[in-house]
């Protein structure tokens, strides 16, 4: 029931991690679906992999926090590509580093209208069309917030303990359906996350300074790995952090 070349829907495609799995999955001949809000990054990734791998691809702009926006991507996807096995639900973010009193409400509702209820809707409008193909795979990107807790982070974290449950339900649901579903859930990665985090350059790079993070391409790698396990094997999820990242506040930093 496996197609050799599964195709591919990713969001939050324009850069960062779901660049990075595009190239990693367009490398192996998956067609793909790429959406983001900066449609003008995801059109020039579609025609670099296009050229470079000969992938069929579809691109359009899309915004998960409007269910409009959501259908008009998949729907159009799924036409142009012929159909859907397995949907990486990579759009997300994080805002700024206040205290729970202190934390904007346009920050906190970001947060959670990205992380929680875009995928929600990601996974509610795609669902009919995996199933429809006969056999799918979900990937929910995470995070280790989403296992533990940390002063400046209630929001974020309060968004990724939230997807997590997400993905276990839908696990849940699911079971019987030849229908996998992981959570990859990273600590560091160096990708544009903490610039739009703490919406300054300096700030961003102390972020990683003494550290060599992971890069967008190795979290790529953990979804390519679980992607080709054979069917009857289900990663549910995959914490991975860099070696020097004991928990999200023991970090191992050399001096500079």
């Amino acid at each position: 029931m496996r197609p050799e070349h599964p195709i591919v829907l990713i969001t939050g495609a324009s850069s960062g991690l779901g660049a990075a799995t595009a190239r990693l999955l367009a490398a192996q001949g998956c067609p793909l679906a790429l959406g983001a809000r900066r449609v003008e990054r995801v059109r020039a990734l579609a025609e670099e992999l296009a050229g470079e791998h000969g992938v069929p691809t579809f691109t359009q702009a899309l915004d998960t926090r409007s269910t409009a926006s959501v259908q008009a991507f998949v729907e159009g996807a799924v036409a142009a590509l012929g159909g859907l096995h397995v949907v990486v639900a990579n759009a997300g973010l994080a805002k700024g580093t206040a205290r729970l009193d202190s934390v904007l409400e346009e920050d906190w509702q970001a947060m959670l209208h990205t992380n929680v209820e875009g995928v929600i809707r990601t996974i509610k409008t795609t669902l009919p069309h995996v199933r429809q193909s006969g056999w799918g795979h979900y990937f929910t990107i995470g995070s280790t917030a989403g296992h533990s807790y940390y002063e400046g982070g209630a929001a974020y974290c309060a968004s990724k303990h939230g997807l997590k449950a997400l993905a276990n339900v839908l696990r849940l649901e699911l079971c019987g359906e030849p229908i996998r579903i992981t959570s990859i859930d990273p600590g560091m990665v160096e990708t544009e996350f903490s610039l739009v985090r703490m919406g300054d350059e300096q700030r961003a790079k102390a972020v990683y300074q003494g550290v060599e993070p992971l890069r967008a391409a190795d979290i790529a790698e953990c979804i390519r790995w679980a992607l080709t396990l054979p069917d009857h094997v289900n990663i549910d999820e995959i914490i991975v952090k860099p070696r020097d990242q004991a928990s999200v506040n023991k970090i191992h930093r050399k001096p500079s």
